[in-house]
C-alpha cells in the first residue's frame, strides 16, 4: 500500500511540475508580447486559457524508452477523454527551448516526446468540470447519459482556435 501510494505521489508531482512549467511559460508569453504589442498575443492568451482549464490533472503522463538505440524518448501515454491538443502544447514546450535566454533551464531536461494513437492509454478518470470542447467528441458520445451528467460538463464555452505557427 506505501509503495502505491509513493508512486501515485511521484505522478503527482511530476504532473504538477509539468503543468506549472507550460503555466510560467505561457503567462510570461503573454506578458512579454502585450508588452510589445505582438500580433500573436491572442493566440498565447488562449494557450493559457487552454492549459489553465485543464489544470495538472489534465496533463498526460509519459513512459521513457530508447528509440533507435540512439536517443531517450518520451512515450506520452493518451488520455482517450482528452481532446487532441498534441500541437498546442508541443508549440508551449517548443518555445520554452526557443527562449531560453527567458526562460531559465529548470525542472526535468526536455526530452522528445511522441504522441502516437498507438500509445499506451493512462488509467486516470477524466477530469471533471471541464468545458465540452476540451473533451474527446468520440469518446463523450460513448458514455452513458449517467456517465455523462457524473462529468459536470461547466457551461462556459470554450471556443476552439486554429493556431498557425510561421
Amino acid at each position: 500500500m506505501y509503495v502505491l501510494q509513493s508512486v501515485s505521489m511521484c505522478w503527482k508531482l511530476i504532473l504538477e511540475q509539468k503543468y506549472c512549467q507550460r503555466t510560467t511559460v505561457v503567462k510570461n508569453l503573454v506578458k512579454l508580447k502585450m508588452e510589445e504589442n505582438e500580433d500573436d498575443v491572442d493566440a498565447w492568451k488562449w494557450l493559457k486559457d487552454l492549459i489553465t482549464s485543464l489544470g495538472e490533472r489534465g496533463m498526460s503522463s509519459e513512459e521513457s524508452g530508447v528509440e533507435n538505440e540512439v536517443e531517450v524518448v518520451l512515450r506520452v501515454k493518451n488520455l482517450p477523454w482528452c481532446r487532441s491538443i498534441e500541437r498546442e502544447l508541443d508549440l508551449i514546450d517548443l518555445q520554452r527551448l526557443l527562449d531560453g535566454d527567458i526562460f531559465a533551464p529548470q525542472g526535468a531536461r526536455p526530452l522528445r516526446r511522441i504522441r502516437v494513437p498507438g500509445n499506451l492509454a493512462s488509467a486516470r478518470p477524466a477530469v471533471k468540470g471541464l468545458p465540452i470542447a476540451l473533451y474527446d467528441r468520440s469518446w463523450i458520445a460513448e458514455l452513458s447519459q449517467r456517465q455523462l451528467e457524473a462529468l459536470h460538463i461547466a457551461d462556459t464555452p470554450f471556443p476552439w482556435m486554429k493556431i498557425a505557427v510561421s
